[in-house]
């Protein structure tokens, strides 16, 4: 009876413990040579999910907006645009991270990475 208790307690704790595991806070350096032009599966190895996740769309009546038609004649197959974000993983500073940093995709390969606060 005490071996089982003690087997939950140590489970219990183990369990408690990997889900509040610190996430690992990287370098802008570390960071962008990790990531920039990466797919989608290596990001979501190292950092798992995201916080958020958005699609980008194309407004309605942008061709008017920019003057040129947005429909590019000959394109077969429109770019998947998507954006994710993660919450205080990379270093702004000594004892500081960058709020948020986006990844946006085109076509599920990272091409751009953005810091903001």
């Amino acid at each position: 009876m005490k071996l089982k208790l003690f087997l939950t307690a140590l489970l219990s704790l183990f369990i408690f413990t990997a889900a509040f595991a610190e996430k690992k806070i990287y370098t802008e350096d570390q960071f962008l040579n990790l990531f920039d032009g990466k797919p989608k599966a290596r990001i979501a190895k190292y950092l798992g999910e995201p916080d958020s996740k958005e699609i980008a769309v194309q407004p309605k009546g942008a061709s008017s907006v920019i003057g040129r038609p947005t429909d590019e004649k000959g394109k077969k197959k429109k770019d998947k645009v998507d954006m994710w974000y993660y919450s205080n993983i990379v270093k702004s500073g000594k004892n500081t991270t960058w709020k948020k940093v986006e990844f946006t995709f085109i076509n599920d390969r990272c091409m751009n990475i953005a810091f903001s606060n």
